[in-house]
């Protein structure tokens, strides 16, 4: 593989002369985030739950976040390295194939984590946060796509669930604290 500019021509560790520089900077910056964020969940659990002296179940959601951030490394590399495989094997994409790309993009990989999560902490507010983003993540492929920026009320549609998701769970603890507290 090469890391510099120029044709890559000669096919390195089975890769077929796919170039380190030809691939999107996002398929760098996305494993490595979500890789990050699922350790830090992982820190934040394993730390409130020896706060309040319970055991947690955290091996599942950790193991399940790295197995989807390689499957989507490799669902992007594969799809950066043979384009056009599935189209030129089975014609058009259809819709079955969509929600495979949608769930094995970063947005996807995050949504199924919530789901193994809301199950871990037997959450169901969690787990009708995670539906609606879910929902949001998957009716965001329908937005017109008219420029470049066209990904960001898509961005900005998913995030604001999830931001709004949080706001109403962290409003939600807080409440039955109070409760807990009287």
């Amino acid at each position: 593989m090469r890391y510099g500019q120029g044709p890559c021509d000669a096919p390195r560790y089975g890769l077929g002369g796919l170039c380190v520089n030809s691939l999107p900077p996002a398929m760098w910056y996305w494993p490595v985030a979500l890789l990050l964020s699922y350790a830090a969940i992982s820190w934040f659990y394993l730390r409130r739950s020896a706060r309040l002296g319970l055991g947690t179940r955290i091996r599942p959601y950790l193991v399940l976040g790295v197995v989807l951030a390689l499957l989507m490394t490799a669902d992007q590399v594969w799809t950066v390295s043979h384009p056009g495989f599935l189209a030129d094997l089975y014609g058009q994409p259809g819709p079955l194939s969509a929600v495979a790309d949608t769930l094995m993009s970063p947005a996807g990989t995050i949504g199924l984590a919530l789901l193994l999560l809301a199950w871990i902490e037997r959450s169901w507010p969690l787990l009708a946060v995670t539906c609606g983003y879910l929902i949001a993540m998957l009716s965001s492929d329908d937005l017109p796509s008219l420029s470049p920026w066209s990904f960001l009320p898509g961005v900005l549609l998913e995030g604001g669930v999830l931001l709004l998701g949080g706001v109403a769970l962290a409003l939600l603890h807080h409440r039955a604290q109070g409760r807990s507290a009287a």
